[in-house]
């Protein structure tokens, strides 16, 4: 386990028994991969809130799992002390890409030893990648979940949607994500967070495109405050280390544990990036297949209480 960086403000711990444990999955079969599971994987059982506590968990109340769950999450951050707070965060991961389908025809050596440092192969590029025909697809196919999800099973609506600023990640999040916000009347207006993106390497499909580009292609997103023009964190050169990147993911979520009020979060971001997320909420890392969503419930306690 990374350790943490002397400068974090918070301790982030996942609250286990509330989704299924894919740790335990990834612990008993090493080629595992996370997928969208109905519920989003929401455990069956009950909670101090439920409005009827003599019941059986499974059929007497007329609430359904994922809003019992939600009065759960607000009655948590209602008793507990200021320094506190409980969130629960989709983590997304992009659909398949350009480079996925790329490295996976050539072969992992080929890719890290040549085709990863060009932009591509004369027919396709894949510097900064966009979406592939089967990304695509997995993107919409997320889409209708998270619409029939939130529409008929009550999970609640992202109360804000973060986004990594590569290509990969802006086209998943609206096509994940854009219909189920028409449908609810919600303004979709997703933040893109340099600190999302994918670790950095000397790959040119994780360096982002200019500031320009992604405003003149995706015009409804935010942008974050500082966001260069040109990526000042790709050079080809440098690859982070594994506790370089876990100490930018957990920069990221004192941020917006920080300053978003929303107890209901949703990530989309990258493979090493959701690894480096569980690294900072401390969980042992597993994979997450492409166009997929797992949901993680996280308390964030302020180091000494300070507000």
């Amino acid at each position: 386990m990374a350790s943490k960086p002397a400068t974090c403000q918070f301790r982030f711990q996942a609250v286990p028994g509330i989704f299924i444990d894919f740790v335990a999955e990834a612990r008993n079969d090493p080629s595992f991969r996370a997928t969208t599971l109905p519920g989003l994987g929401l455990v069956a059982r009950q909670y101090e809130t439920d409005r009827d506590q003599t019941a059986d968990k499974d059929s007497s109340t007329n609430q359904k799992p994922w809003e019992r769950f939600r009065e759960y999450v607000h009655h948590l951050n209602s008793q507990n002390a200021p320094s506190t707070t409980y969130k629960v965060l989709y983590l997304t991961r992009h659909g398949l890409g350009f480079h996925n389908s790329f490295e996976s025809q050539v072969g992992r050596e080929a890719w890290n030893n040549h085709w990863s440092h060009l932009d591509g192969d004369g027919n396709v590029v894949w510097a900064d990648s966009q979406l592939n025909m089967d990304g695509i697809n997995q993107a919409e196919v997320l889409g209708q979940f998270w619409l029939d999800a939130v529409s008929n099973e009550g999970v609640p609506l992202p109360g804000t949607l973060y986004t990594s600023p590569l290509a990969r990640c802006l086209n998943t999040t609206r096509l994940a994500f854009s219909r189920i916000f028409q449908e609810q009347g919600v303004k979709f207006q997703p933040i893109i967070k340099e600190s999302l993106r994918e670790l950095v390497t000397d790959h040119t499909c994780d360096r982002r495109s200019s500031r320009s580009w992604i405003v003149e292609n995706f015009p409804d997103y935010l942008i974050e405050p500082n966001f260069s023009e040109i990526d000042s964190l790709w050079t080809g050169k440098h690859w982070e280390t594994r506790d370089e990147h876990t100490a930018r993911k957990q920069a990221v979520l004192e941020d917006i544990f920080s300053t978003d009020e929303s107890a209901f979060i949703g990530l989309t971001v990258h493979s090493y990036a959701i690894s480096a997320i569980l690294r900072a909420v401390g969980l042992s890392e597993f994979r997450v297949r492409e166009g997929s969503s797992i949901a993680l419930l996280v308390k964030g306690e302020r180091i000494g209480g300070n507000l």
